[in-house]
């Protein structure tokens, strides 16, 4: 049995305001980017903005990743609720098994990551004012690292409001906490130039998902079948 679908939906109504906050967040951001990114086209390069284009180009992947945590907010608040009214109990006695219930979540915040991350990937691949070579770059790497964030923070908020005796739904500021910092270096180390641009926010891409990867193998360990009971 599959419950994505209904978590999907769900936590898009229950949480519509982070759903048009999230979209209009990262088109607002990509559009300033690429307006940003034509005022440097004019600078001339002796003018000391060095590598000024290829960081504004670049800066859509950790935006985009932060996007994708903020609208996926939803599903742990949901998670929480399911948890505390018996549903999570009701799906544990007509046969699912806590995998199974925690791949929904897991589906739906990737669904959900992908209608925020969408619209302004599709608008940086329109506008492509770094040229297309690197919007495309660009759009790749804002997938990996945003979908492995997101897959990263859902397991461990979700792993820990199971822990909880009555969890409450007001931890899911931190779980946006975590995954913010995780980025963080993506934010900050502007000062390299050129292709090493590329390869930092590949490394922390591929850091997350690795990391990402090995949680969601151990959610068995996890996420313990007693801890889903209200």
């Amino acid at each position: 049995m599959e419950i994505f679908r209904q978590v999907f939906s769900r936590s898009a109504r229950m949480g519509i305001s982070y759903v048009v906050l999230s979209v209009a967040m990262g088109l607002v951001l990509t559009a300033v980017f690429n307006l940003a990114l034509g005022a440097t086209k004019s600078i001339p390069p002796s003018a000391g903005v060095g590598n000024v284009t290829e960081l504004l180009g670049f800066m859509v992947v950790p935006f985009s990743a932060m996007v994708g945590l903020i609208i996926t907010t939803p599903i742990y608040l949901l998670f929480v609720a399911d948890k505390n009214t018996g549903l999570l109990e009701y799906l544990l006695a007509v046969g699912m098994g806590q995998r199974d219930i925690f791949w929904g979540y897991m589906k739906a915040s990737f669904l959900l990551a992908l209608a925020g991350m969408g619209p302004m990937i599709v608008l940086n691949l329109v506008l492509a004012n770094a040229g297309l070579t690197n919007a495309a770059i660009a759009t790749g790497l804002g997938l990996i690292t945003g979908l492995s964030d997101v897959a990263l923070v859902t397991v461990m908020m979700t792993a820990f409001s199971s822990m909880q005796r009555r969890p409450t739904g007001m931890n899911s500021p931190v779980g946006i906490s975590i995954g913010v910092f995780i980025l963080f270096p993506e934010l900050v180390l502007t000062a390299l130039r050129g292709e090493e641009i590329i390869w930092l926010d590949l490394a922390i891409g591929v850091v997350i998902f690795v990391v990402a990867a090995f949680l969601l193998t151990s959610i068995g360990r996890l996420i313990v079948r007693e801890k889903l009971l209200p």
